[in-house]
């Protein structure tokens, strides 16, 4: 297991590192950003939504008692507080089928060897 394996990351996170807890949040924002901006359809609030969940998961880094499960928690956060918001401007109406598909939306690093050949071509062509 290399340093950059997530569990090593969240462990070194749940202990304060900063640098860690950094690149903890530079890694799963993609993934917050595609199940928010999901959910909430585009709306102007998906960046608080998106805010408040990693406050929220940072405040909780501590409390995680099985790294490896960090996606999932992560994920759960970001659906909680996509429940409050619709809660909040809404009074209670949560669009079931947006949380539905939020939960079914793929990992943007699936895809590893497309975007790593894409991003090459673009390197290639700034030069």
């Amino acid at each position: 297991m290399g340093k950059d394996h997530p569990t090593v990351l969240i462990a070194a996170a749940q202990g304060g590192d900063q640098q860690a807890k950094d690149q903890l949040v530079s890694a799963y924002l993609p993934l917050l950003y595609n199940v928010v901006g999901r959910a909430l359809d585009g709306h102007a609030d998906v960046d608080d939504v998106v805010q408040e969940t990693v406050l929220r998961m940072l405040r909780g880094l501590p409390e995680l008692r099985d790294p490896e499960r960090f996606r999932s928690w992560l994920v759960a956060i970001a659906m909680n507080e996509i429940r409050a918001h619709w809660r909040e401007k809404q009074s209670g109406a949560i669009p079931a089928d947006r949380l539905d598909a939020a939960y079914d939306l793929p990992d943007p690093r699936a895809d590893f060897v497309e975007l790593t050949i894409l991003e090459l071509g673009l390197t290639g062509q700034r030069r």
